[in-house]
């Protein structure tokens, strides 16, 4: 998939030193969970189970965001969790890639991609995690509430957009 700026292509065993940056910034540990992925194996590990096996068993998963030079920016995607009747799209980049628009504009193709696939789409968000929230709105996502998702017991908000939005 290709917008003006990125390409979002499947994810590979060798993003491994990608993903193993990505999951442990400080931002990611504050707003999305610290994953247990410390190493390169590990990074291997769970770009085998999230973003090759999700795809080949759901039909959907996350995808790699990366500049047209190549270089990986940050994953947007698509994840099924249990407490959730419908996916919800997720997303993270490098902090030195944030606030440049790229989450908005490879969610934003992600959303287009998967228009009409599902009733509605769901996204979550840390409560204290208002760069989200607001990319949400401007995504067509509402608030619908909150929920325990995490194994910390820590409430997060709850988003939808109807498909066809």
């Amino acid at each position: 998939m290709h917008t003006q700026r990125l390409v979002l292509r499947h994810g590979l065993l060798s993003d491994a030193p990608f993903i193993l940056s990505l999951l442990n910034q400080p931002s990611f540990y504050r707003y999305i969970a610290d994953k247990g992925i410390y190493t390169e194996q590990q990074a291997e590990q769970y770009i085998q189970k999230a973003f090759i096996d999700g795809h080949q068993q759901q039909g959907f998963g996350p995808y790699i965001v990366a500049n047209k030079h190549g270089d990986a920016l940050g994953m947007v995607g698509l994840f099924q969790r249990d407490a959730l009747a419908v996916p919800d799209i997720g997303f993270a980049f490098l902090e030195q890639y944030t606030g440049k628009g790229f989450a908005y504009e490879a969610a934003a193709k992600l959303l287009s991609v998967y228009e009409g696939k599902f009733p509605q789409i769901a996204a979550i968000a840390d409560v204290d995690n208002s760069v989200s929230h607001g990319l949400l709105n401007k995504l067509g996502f509402t608030v619908c509430g909150k929920a325990v998702l995490n194994k910390d017991g820590t409430a997060l908000v709850v988003f939808i957009r109807d498909s066809g939005h």
